[in-house]
């Protein structure tokens, strides 16, 4: 598949995110392509497996803050709630959101990997 192929599917709104990045597709595309060696993303996806939230704010507002200049909004949304559910003491609840931040991710990987 070529990234004109997925775009829609991972990036909803396509002209703000293009815009953001000064109309340069090649440029967007590589960001996207990089997604699944994020660190953050690993950090993510092993807090979740392990359980370890010593960091979790700081990973996911960093996260959040990536996948909003990508434009992945699932992951964007989910990250931001997150990070607020966190700063407002709703661990629990923020552990619940979790699963839906780490489905958004795989998601997103799962097109990348369809890239030829």
């Amino acid at each position: 598949m070529t990234f004109d192929e997925i775009f829609d599917f991972i990036i909803p709104n396509r002209e703000e995110t293009v815009k953001r990045f000064s109309g340069n597709l090649d440029l967007l595309e590589k960001f996207v392509r990089k997604f699944p060696q994020d660190e953050n993303w690993a950090s993510l996806k092993k807090a979740y497996e392990t359980g370890d939230w010593s960091n979790m704010e700081m990973i996911a507002h960093t996260l959040k803050g990536y996948a909003g200049n990508i434009g992945f909004k699932k992951l964007f949304d989910e990250c931001s709630e997150i990070v607020r559910l966190i700063r407002s003491g709703e661990t629990d609840k923020a552990k619940e959101v979790l699963p839906k931040a780490i489905e958004a991710g795989v998601e997103i990987e799962g097109y990348i990997a369809k890239l030829d």
